[in-house]
């Protein structure tokens, strides 16, 4: 079977481009696409579509690219296609968003064609993948330690992107180049083994053709059957995803007892894809996932680590939160002396308010809430607000020892980066309202106390 026939076979039978359809074909003037181009053109009458090409200048390499380009707009004039063409400094992209060249011209790519295909009716995008590349990714993905859920073929189609060329050889690529006599352009960054993919395909794939030169078809197998184990372990995976609490600024949050109870398998495509939901795109490495595990087993309440991307994976208590949030300094130590009436702390968005009366109705009877707090008006000396520091003890209200700070956020499972957010109201040195928790036991309002100083307290809208 020749190259065209088996390619419209392929067509037809994986339902890649229907009849009447736009294809709207990525072409960078290599061997790959440029043979797929004139593959379509031969069989795009008997299958009834239509052919358009894109192709984005990455500037990259200068007068090559140019001459890249103008090559693909010499063939879009030949045979009478329309042209589409972005000219993107790839290298900056990369630089301010920290991703390899190799990444940032794919996503530059993809989002042009994209785009280009909305705009102007295309049904699908077709580019030139081929079995070969297949190889070259399977061997750069195991090196890499991605995993087994990076191990799956890359699909023939995955929404209105179509690879016609995915089960097809590089080699009958090339043969069938030399017997149309079709010519192209060679990129000279192909030829560095500076780059991962190159150093593959140059020096690692042709010491295994030595070894077996079916090789390539024993991966095409063996990535089919990786795929078919990964789409019923993704089926558990989405289950699982499907319980994920997402935050206001796309954070998103499991329990880590269900986390725990997971195989490792599982778990890893789990927080996989929840890390895809911060940074699209991000493929994380077993190393990766040492150090989650790290803080999902961890023996501390608070943990945390650090990911690519600017990436953060912190357990809380019972919680394992993933996040691109900037963590907020801790506020400062002290903030204002406290002042009758209404005193505002700005940098704890928090507003008090006081008044005075005569005792004699009882301290309990008061029912104060978390945000209101009824006070001896005798035992107090002057009162100021701050934060939490290391050593704070205060005696919380019913009982009788000082107690640590420390300890009481801990019973109650206060992240961490809140202590620092959370106000202290202080008479003189000593700590007499944890607002939001518990006033100090000796500085209580009793149906004895004479003069009551009720405070009350709105943070954030509660009050």
């Amino acid at each position: 079977m020749n190259l065209t026939t088996g390619i419209a076979r392929i067509i037809q039978q994986e339902r890649l481009i229907a009849s009447g359809e736009k294809v709207l074909l990525g072409l960078s003037g290599g061997i790959d696409s440029t043979v797929l181009l004139h593959v379509l053109l031969e069989i795009k009458s008997a299958l009834s579509f239509d052919i358009g090409i894109g192709h984005v200048n990455h500037l990259l390499r200068n007068e090559e690219s140019l001459r890249d380009e103008e090559f693909v707009r010499s063939l879009a004039e030949r045979f009478s296609l329309p042209f589409h063409v972005a000219r993107v400094n790839v290298r900056q992209i990369a630089a301010d968003s920290g991703k390899s060249l190799q990444h940032a011209g794919r996503d530059v790519r993809y989002r042009f064609f994209t785009e280009t295909a909305m705009l102007h009716g295309y049904h699908k995008i077709g580019v030139a993948h081929t079995l070969d590349d297949q190889v070259e990714t399977f061997i750069l993905r195991i090196i890499k330690g991605t995993g087994m859920r990076g191990l799956s073929s890359i699909p023939i189609k995955r929404d209105n992107i179509i690879r016609p060329f995915l089960h097809t050889e590089r080699s009958d690529i090339d043969a069938y180049r030399k017997a149309h006599d079709i010519p192209f352009v060679a990129d000279s960054s192909n030829e560095k083994t500076v780059y991962e993919r190159n150093f593959i395909r140059k020096r690692v794939i042709p010491q295994m053709g030595e070894l077996n030169p079916a090789f390539r078809k024993k991966i095409f197998l063996l990535l089919g059957d990786l795929t078919a184990i990964n789409a019923t372990l993704e089926e558990q995976t989405e289950t699982v995803v499907g319980t994920a609490v997402c935050g206001p600024e796309g954070d998103v949050s499991l329990p880590v007892d269900r986390l725990v109870k997971l195989d490792a398998e599982t778990r890893f495509r789990v927080l996989a894809h929840l890390l895809g939901r911060l940074e699209p795109g991000f493929l994380p490495l077993r190393e990766h996932m040492a150090q989650i595990e790290k803080v999902l087993r961890g023996q501390r309440p608070n943990l945390e680590t650090a990911l690519p991307h600017r990436i953060r994976v912190k357990k809380t208590y019972g919680t394992l939160i993933l996040t691109k949030k900037t963590q907020s300094p801790p506020v400062g130590d002290t903030y204002s002396v406290f002042e009758k009436g209404i005193t505002v702390c700005e940098a704890l968005g928090v507003t008090f308010g006081s008044e005075e009366f005569s005792g004699g109705t009882g301290g309990i009877a008061f029912s104060p809430g978390p945000f209101s707090a009824y006070f001896d008006g005798e035992s107090l000396g002057p009162l100021r607000v701050r934060t939490f520091r290391e050593g704070d003890r205060f005696t919380p209200l019913g009982m009788r020892q000082r107690v640590k700070l420390k300890d009481f956020f801990m019973s109650r499972k206060i992240p961490r980066e809140e202590r620092r957010h959370i106000p202290l109201l202080l008479s003189e040195d000593r700590i007499i309202w944890v607002v939001g928790y518990r006033i100090d036991e000796h500085y209580k309002a009793t149906r004895e106390t004479r003069r009551i100083v009720h405070i009350f307290a709105e943070v954030g809208g509660s009050s």
